[in-house]
């Protein structure tokens, strides 16, 4: 917990830093599940709790910044082909991500009460990999070969792909409510224990070749995050901006000033 606070922390300065523009922080609550090399999954087994926090750094109405922090149990339980499996394991999910509100949207001002929003990003998770579960718990899945090769049990830190939409309501003038959920693409096949579970050595080769089927770049792990978030504006934002924007123009791409010839 220490640790997630320490890089919330580091992440708000860092955003401070940028200027004078809107800033908001806010905090996460809901729930994470997954989807990976696993069938016949049980998914009212396999969703549980999420929490973190995160701070927006809004470069207009329109557009913003967001340092995001989740931690939470990822696990399911299910089959894998044949056999019985399950895992569950505790995932730390970093991310940075551009977000893009679809109406002009600033937290607290009424003339721009809701918004829904986009967002996308880069980021990293780690988590625990068991590497040798699937030679050392029974029964062993009848589809893993005997010459089947595992890493080294140990911490993984993979990159992800974050992507998702929400929606976002104001309650008062400094807080703010939002609805979002979002898929993150992994570059590793370790969070189910299942790394490329139907990797086989071709022993009739000539020196006998291990055969892959997946890699970072061809992997089957993606986690799934919804859930809601309550926003306080920390920083109310650029006097300049005029969101008073007219109804022809509500869906622009930019923001309307008043003060510069259109």
């Amino acid at each position: 917990m220490k640790q997630i606070l320490a890089i919330f922390l580091i992440g708000f300065l860092a955003i401070e830093a940028f200027g004078q523009p809107s800033v908001d922080i806010g905090i996460f609550g809901g729930a994470g599940t997954y989807f990976g090399d696993m069938t016949k999954i049980d998914f009212q087994k396999s969703v549980n709790p999420a929490y973190g926090g995160f701070v927006r750094y809004n470069f207009n109405p329109r557009y913003g910044l967001r340092f995001n922090v989740i931690n939470g149990a990822i696990g399911a339980e299910g089959n894998f082909e044949e056999a019985v499996w399950s895992f569950k394991k505790n995932v730390t999910d970093i991310s940075l991500l551009f977000e893009f509100n679809y109406l002009k949207y600033i937290v607290g001002d009424k003339i721009t009460p809701w918004s829904t929003f986009i967002f996308f990003g880069v980021g990293m998770q780690t988590y625990n990999y068991n590497g040798d579960r699937l030679i050392t718990v029974p029964p062993l899945p009848p589809v893993v070969a005997a010459t089947y090769k595992f890493d080294s049990p140990g911490p993984v830190m993979t990159p992800t792909l974050p992507f998702g939409i929400g929606v976002k309501y104001n309650l008062s003038r400094r807080w703010g409510i939002g609805l979002e959920g979002a898929l993150r693409k992994t570059f590793s096949d370790k969070l189910d224990d299942l790394d490329d579970p139907l990797n086989y050595e071709h022993t009739n080769a000539t020196p006998p070749v291990q055969v892959k089927y997946t890699d970072q770049w061809h992997n089957n792990d993606w986690t799934v995050y919804a859930g809601i978030h309550l926003v306080y504006k920390m920083i109310y934002g650029n006097k300049e901006w005029d969101v008073r924007t007219p109804r022809n123009r509500m869906l622009d791409w930019g923001i309307w000033n008043s003060n510069r010839r259109q």
